[in-house]
């Protein structure tokens, strides 16, 4: 990554990237935004409020790297007590909420959309339009349909409040001393860069993009005005950072498309438009492997541990994903169906484990995959149940708890990743991290963890059943010593490059931006 400098660079003269980062955070303040926000507020009965900091992966990195700073945090007030504590602020007249009573290192600002704009902007834009758009999920002769409802969601939800969030980094970008980095992430939110351009043309900005970005051919199911619009939000800002190095290319090939007079560079994976120039750059997001541990033998974990050994066997396969089209579990099912036809010598002595949770249920396909997902299942444990034994082959552990999920990563034989396309897919790197029994890890190519772990992966192609029957098989019968070889290399791999290398490496990336433009004025 163009951030990671070497001693020999730093020799001839090339400052210390940490050393960047640490004076850069001394004179610039940090606001971050993205549509969830760092804690959630509740509303007690007495009126007063507590708060619960989350505990994802952005959250973390940020926290680890302040030390003692606090970053402004913009993001749309999504529940009741996050409303209620975003009116009491403005009614107290706090410029920035500090959330008590959990040590948290932000102060925040909310957006509060009405609830129909919001609604606009989350389920009908956000989710599913440009979720299944950016995972190749629309069956794309019956849908996606641009209809006069989809027009007034765009105008009147996305980009209404994208505009309410560019406003809420403007006011704190006022409250700062000097010019501050503005760093924003995902796909809710393309719109903003290029709005807090307009009114701070020379703020540094960076948007990160968590999920997959397709090819120009496939962003043609939006009308041009959409697509250019977030084209040209996201080239507002002067780094524009992906999960692997196809995604960013991708981006840069549809500004080629759609952007008029945009010169692109893709040597040194650049974009020069409206006189500026926009780095391209990809950071694969991880995991904080200490934070991962210690929840995996926590004793909320150690609890599960009285039950989970009743849903294992001889040889155990698990898989841990939201219940979402794009995660693929159907065809793991039918490729689980085919190893068995194919092994029978394995009925009796293999469990297929889902852990797994409803997810969007107020999006039509989402209900309808959960729907198949069972269906699936319930059809072929009829056709191999035994029925002397009370042998099913699949079953499938509904319900979200954290805890129980690392509980039975420790333990699988093989754990199944066939995303169809995913930016990350960072259950792999969770089961690689604390698996217990040398289990091998299946993983689709479409997966980003794919760059990091392939090599000591099995990989599919994620519609081949057949080719994922086969890797089940070599998975189950593969040496132990190879077993363990493979998950040692993982985990490495995993430690070497946790959460805070990928956030450290973006904020490296900026302070060179920073270096640059000083040394050019």
């Amino acid at each position: 990554m163009s951030s990671k400098a070497t001693s020999d660079e730093r020799a001839h003269g090339e400052a210390d990237p940490h050393e960047l980062i640490e004076q850069v955070l001394a004179e610039r303040q940090l606001i971050v935004a993205s549509n969830r926000g760092p804690v959630t507020f509740t509303q007690r009965a007495d009126g007063a409020f507590s708060s619960r900091q989350g505990s994802g992966g952005l959250v973390t990195a940020v926290s680890a790297v302040l030390q003692g700073q606090h970053a402004i945090w913009i993001a749309a007030a999504m529940t009741d007590g996050d409303r209620a504590r975003a009116a009491a602020a403005a009614d107290a007249g706090e410029a920035l909420i500090e959330p008590q009573g959990n040590d948290s290192r932000f102060k925040l600002r909310f957006a509060v959309p009405s609830q129909e704009s919001y609604h606009q902007y989350y389920n009908v834009i956000s989710n599913p339009l440009l979720w299944f758009l950016q995972h190749y999920l629309w069956d794309t002769p019956r849908s996606p349909d641009i209809t006069h409802e989809t027009w007034s969601a765009w105008r009147d939800g996305y980009v209404a409040v994208n505009r309410m969030i560019a406003d809420e980094v403007l006011l704190a970008c006022v409250q700062t001393d000097g010019e501050p980095i503005v760093m924003l992430h995902d796909y809710h939110l393309y719109l903003c860069g290029n709005m807090i351009r307009e009114q701070r043309p020379n703020v540094v900005i960076q948007h990160y993009i968590h999920i997959p970005w397709p090819d120009p051919d496939y962003w043609r199911l939006l009308p041009l005005e959409m697509r250019r619009a977030i084209c040209e939000g996201l080239l507002g800002c002067d780094i524009v950072g992906f999960q692997t190095p196809e995604h960013a290319r991708s981006f840069m090939h549809t500004c080629e498309a759609y952007v008029p007079d945009v010169d692109i560079s893709y040597g040194d994976n650049t974009i020069s438009w409206n006189g500026r120039m926009i780095a391209i750059n990809h950071y694969p997001i991880s995991i904080d492997a200490e934070a991962v541990r210690r929840t995996a033998h926590s004793r909320e974990a150690r609890a599960y541990e009285r039950y989970l050994p009743t849903h294992f066997n001889e040889f155990t396969i698990l898989r841990v994903d939201r219940a979402d089209p794009s995660k693929n579990i159907v065809r793991g099912f039918h490729a689980f169906d085919r190893f068995l036809e194919a092994y029978p010598e394995f009925k009796d002595r293999v469990n297929f484990i889902a852990v797994t949770q409803p997810s969007r249920l107020d999006v039509k396909e989402y209900r309808e995959y959960l729907d198949d997902m069972s269906a699936t299942a319930g059809r072929i444990n009829a056709k191999y149940a035994n029925v002397e034994t009370g042998w099913q082959p699949i079953q499938i552990i509904m319900g979200e708890s954290y805890p129980r999920v690392l509980a039975a990563m420790r333990w699988y034989d093989v754990l199944l990743v066939n995303s169809i396309i995913d930016g990350m897919a960072l259950v792999a790197k969770e089961g690689a991290l604390i698996n217990e029994r040398s289990g091998v890890i299946i993983l689709s190519e479409g997966a980003g963890a794919s760059l990091q772990l392939g090599e000591h992966a099995l990989v599919v192609a994620p519609a081949d059943i057949e080719g994922t029957a086969q890797a089940i098989h070599r998975a189950l019968t593969m040496p132990f010593s190879e077993r363990q070889r493979r998950g040692q290399a993982m985990r490495a791999a995993v430690e070497s490059e946790d959460v805070s290398v990928w956030f450290q490496d973006q904020l490296a990336d900026i302070a060179a931006n920073i270096t640059g433009r000083k040394h050019q004025s």
